[in-house]
């Protein structure tokens, strides 16, 4: 057996299957779109929205922990959106930068403070799914 023979054929073999899956698309489209460059944000266009976050008592900024629990929540909120490449990031000890691409997208109610609604119950039901019993009325005497 000559190795340098069986090397030479796996050699080949690689060659043809890495030109195979360069010219076919592969997993991220093919040949064009490897040539044309990714546009960032900058060249792109789309939103950007700074929020400076202050503590209401005093005017400080706020801890590390309290700033990283705010960006979790505006990220949420920015993914609900459904925008790919979205970024939200703190910036410093009191800024949080968010950064949507492509087209402009209205981010005011992003930063807004959420809001908890109370409603009355009309009707109640035990645990098992069952109608409450209606409260007893007093008899006249």
């Amino acid at each position: 057996m000559r190795p340098g023979r069986q090397l030479a054929v796996l050699g080949l073999i690689f060659v043809v299957l890495y030109l195979l899956v360069f010219f076919s698309g592969g997993a991220s489209g093919g040949f064009k779109d490897r040539l044309e460059p990714r546009l960032g944000l900058d060249l792109v266009g789309g939103t950007r929205m700074t929020l400076e976050a202050t503590n209401s008592l005093d005017g400080k900024p706020p801890t590390a922990e309290n700033l990283e629990e705010a960006r979790q929540i505006i990220e949420n909120r920015v993914n609900a959106y459904g925008v790919a490449e979205a970024e939200v990031v703190t910036e410093g000890n009191r800024n949080i930068v968010i950064s949507l691409p492509g087209e402009n997208r209205d981010l005011t109610d992003v930063g807004s403070a959420a809001e908890l609604r109370f409603r009355k119950v009309l009707k109640a039901a035990d645990g098992s799914g069952a109608a409450a019993p209606p409260a007893p009325t007093p008899t006249p005497a």
